[in-house]
Formats: C-alpha cells, sequence, structure tokens
C-alpha cells in the first residue's frame, strides 16, 4: 500500500473518530442534570404515592419512566442537532449511527425483561434499568470521554450491590424503612438515574473535562 492511501485511511479514521466524540460530548453535563433532575422529580412522585398507599399498576411504573428516557434522550438529541446546525456538520452521522447501534442491544433487552417483570417485581424492574443502562453506555465507550465511563461502571456496579441487596434483605429492608415495592422501586431509580447522573453532570462542570462542551 502506498503512502498515500496509508494516510488516506488514517485520516477516514480519524474522522470517524471525531465525529464519534461529537456525539458523546452531547451527553454532557446539561444533559446529565437534565436528565438526573427528571428522575429525581419522578422518583419522588412514585415515592411519595408509595407513602399515601396509592394504588399505582407496575405497567404505570414502566410507563412513566419510559416517558421520561424519551424526554430525556430527545433534550440530548436536541443539543446534538443544535451542535450539529452550529457547526453545519450532518446531524446523522456515522458517528450517531454507531452509538445508535452499540446502544440498542442493550436497550431492547431491558425493555423485555423489564416490561415481563414489572407487574410483579417493580424492584426487579428499576434494576434490570439500572444494569443495562451501564452496559449500553459502556457500550459505546470507545471513544467515550473518561467522565461517562466512569458514569456507565457507576451505573454497572450500583446495579449489582443493589440486586445482592434486594436478593438477600429486599423486603426486610422495605418494612424496616416503611416502604413497598413502589417506593423501592423509586429509590432505587433516584439513587441511580437520579444522583448518579446530577454528580457525574455536576463533576464535569467543576472539573471541566470537556474540551468542547455544549454551549
Amino acid at each position: 500500500m502506498k503512502d498515500s492511501d496509508h494516510a488516506l485511511e488514517h485520516l477516514k479514521v480519524i474522522r470517524g473518530m471525531m465525529e464519534k466524540a461529537t456525539v458523546y460530548r452531547a451527553l454532557s453535563a446539561p444533559a446529565a442534570i437534565f436528565g438526573g433532575a427528571l428522575a429525581m422529580l419522578i422518583g419522588v412522585y412514585f415515592f411519595i404515592q408509595d407513602q399515601k398507599e396509592t394504588y399505582v399498576s407496575g405497567y404505570e411504573f414502566f410507563w412513566t419512566w419510559v416517558i421520561a428516557f424519551v424526554i430525556g434522550d430527545s433534550f440530548n438529541g436536541f443539543l446534538l442537532f443544535r451542535r450539529a446546525r452550529k457547526e453545519g456538520v450532518n446531524f446523522l452521522s456515522s458517528g450517531l449511527k454507531h452509538t445508535c447501534f452499540a446502544c440498542a442491544p442493550a436497550a431492547i433487552a431491558g425493555g423485555i425483561i423489564s416490561y415481563e417483570v414489572v407487574e410483579q417485581e417493580i424492584e426487579l424492574c428499576a434494576l434490570v434499568w439500572v444494569l443495562c443502562y451501564g452496559v449500553s453506555i459502556l457500550a459505546m465507550s470507545g471513544a467515550a470521554p473518561r467522565s461517562l465511563r466512569r458514569l456507565g461502571w457507576a451505573f454497572l456496579i450500583s446495579g449489582c450491590i443493589i440486586f445482592l441487596v434486594w436478593m438477600k434483605y429486599g423486603p426486610a429492608i422495605s418494612a424496616l424503612l416503611g416502604i413497598n415495592a413502589l417506593g423501592a422501586g423509586a429509590i432505587i431509580m433516584m439513587l441511580t438515574f437520579g444522583l448518579l447522573h446530577l454528580a457525574q453532570g455536576f463533576g464535569v462542570l467543576l472539573r471541566k473535562e470537556e474540551e468542547d462542551p455544549v454551549s
């Protein structure tokens, strides 16, 4: 292969990595803080319903959170679209397609499993989301910033720890705290999708790790 061919191949690789990095930067501090705040609000709502002993079906819990995920992703997509328009680049870039394909397997698996278990075990549904979300983030970590990789590991490790505690002491802890399955599921979502996203978002702002944050 000629030197010119080597150089062209390297340019293609660099361009692909830059496109991916642009996508991952959309998961920046504003997106993380927005998603974390939204998760905290919804978690508090379900926790209050649990304390009032209001009947909430597992499917209501499921679809409410699905809508929240869609809203969070839409906000993140808006940041990405605004950035692409500002820089005059293609919104549906190869980096965006790579991210979608990387996240899809874990998201699909998590959606199917959680839908099947939510009516009987709301806590298990929440744990499936936590674990699958962590896996989906790590699946696209090849060109992601360190803060995003840490977030993926935080979800995965937190999900494993909570799962082990839930398997051994779940009913006892719920009784001790005076909560039911709905309240336990809400707490799991607030501790992970709420606090972990907020910590990641504010951490990025404090450390200024993003080289080119979304403005």
